[in-house]
């Protein structure tokens, strides 16, 4: 009897433990309601959010995403850096996909799809003792330092935009930041198509307001001076706007250096000489998904004699340069010219606005369209080229402008067809020239 005591006794513990074990379990939602995606603003989103997270031995990762937009692969430390994606620990190409943290260390995961690694959708997360292991006490965090007052451009080159992803963009942004008593916000936007509001909290959360009890700052860049410690909510008051993610929210703390001066005024620009502009920078011309070209253009100056340089893999894509109906519409069988091989390099010759697609089917329509404003040339010296790439030159062919090709914006737009005409008259401004 003793003995069937004692084995009913173990039993009893072990399933204690093994139901303590399950109910500590936690599966944690990567990305949350936004899912697994090409995130806005890079590798940020989802450092973000892994931070506010704690991952223990037995707790489960779900990836949420459409199954053939996206994939997810467990890989090395180095693989991750690299996004190599060729020989991957485990790949999932169905969504959701779930991983179980089966051992204390390091996971990385990327998306292998084209560029989606590069465009930020990778997660690094550290998996610590099982959940029901005592917890040491965090160390103290060392004490702010002092500094002056700070302008923070919210978003950076990407601006104050509707972001593709949703709010998850603009938390990643303020992610690692720290806002004191003084610092100053910069929204910088299109008058007319956006603007911004500071909203209480409630407002904030449900993107319910009332527009006569706000004040809504419509011209763009607006400044907003964080004048007070406490939580800061901004939005965009535009339809769905808001409920489309363009909000922020913001903790500022006291400066622990006390009050500052008032900070420097921005100086007037430097005048330079051309610049050369990789379009995409290391992605290049491509259809992008959730990568927006607006975003790389944003916070870009660019003055007449600058250079664009479209790179691309031959057969996959073209450049066309296009009136602003075309390129509102996507109407692609009436262009100014079509660049077909690559690298295409475009002097901007003339101010004003100049638009940019692909004939190919569908691209434009997809995002593969970039818009520009192009300002009177400054005066200096001429700068070398930047240095992303140095493009090749190629011979020019009946498709195919010369190497540095010019173009005038204002050109009329009733060239049909391909726009064989005015490419050949370009190719001969660009040899006599």
């Amino acid at each position: 009897m003793g003995s069937e005591l004692k084995y009913f006794a173990v039993l009893a513990i072990t399933v204690a433990a093994l139901l303590h074990s399950t109910s500590a379990q936690e599966t944690h939602v990567v990305g949350d309601k936004f899912g697994w995606i090409v995130p806005p603003g890079g590798h940020y989103a989802y450092e973000a959010w892994a931070s506010g997270h704690k991952f223990s031995v037995g707790d489960i990762l779900e990836f949420n995403f459409t199954t053939g937009d996206q994939d997810v692969a467990m890989v090395t430390k180095e693989a991750f850096d690299s996004c190599n994606s060729t020989s991957p620990i485990e790949l999932k190409t169905t969504g959701p996909a779930n991983f179980t943290l089966g051992t204390i260390g390091s996971y990385y995961f990327i998306g292998t799809m084209d560029k989606h690694c590069e465009l930020g959708q990778k997660l690094a997360i550290n998996v610590t003792a099982h959940s029901g292991s005592p917890t040491p006490s965090p160390s103290p965090k060392p004490s702010p330092t002092p500094r002056g007052p700070v302008t923070y451009v919210v978003g950076d080159h990407f601006g104050w935009i509707v972001p593709p992803g949703g709010e998850l963009a603009y938390s990643a942004w303020a992610y690692g930041k720290t806002f004191y008593v003084g610092d100053t916000l910069e929204f910088n936007f299109t008058t007319g198509d956006q603007d911004v509001a500071m909203v209480t909290k409630q407002a904030y959360e449900s993107c319910n307001f009332n527009k006569s009890q706000i004040t809504i700052l419509t011209t763009g860049p607006a400044y907003i001076k964080l004048n007070l410690t406490g939580e800061y909510y901004f939005i965009g008051t535009m339809d769905k706007h808001c409920e489309l993610g363009q909000k922020l929210a913001i903790n500022v703390t006291a400066n622990p250096g006390g009050p500052s001066a008032s900070p420097t005024p921005a100086s007037a620009p430097t005048p330079r000489g051309p610049v050369t502009y990789i379009v995409g920078d290391q992605l290049g011309w491509f259809v992008p998904g959730q990568y927006d070209y607006s975003a790389w253009a944003n916070g870009k100056t660019f003055i007449v004699g600058d250079t664009l340089v479209f790179n691309f893999i031959n057969g996959t894509q073209d450049v066309a340069v296009v009136t602003k109906a075309v390129f509102d519409n996507c109407t692609t069988n009436s262009t100014l010219a079509v660049f077909k091989n690559s690298p295409v390099n475009i002097i901007l010759n003339t101010t004003g606005e100049h638009y940019f697609t692909s004939t190919y089917d569908r691209h434009c329509e997809l995002g593969q369209k970039l818009a520009i404003n192009v300002t009177a040339k400054s005066t200096g010296t001429a700068t070398s080229p930047s240095s992303s790439t140095t493009p090749s030159s190629h011979a020019p062919s009946a498709h195919s402008p010369a190497a540095s090709a010019p173009y005038n914006s204002a050109v009329p737009s009733t060239i049909n067809g391909s726009g064989y005409f005015f490419t050949f008259l370009l190719i001969g401004l660009a040899f006599f020239h």
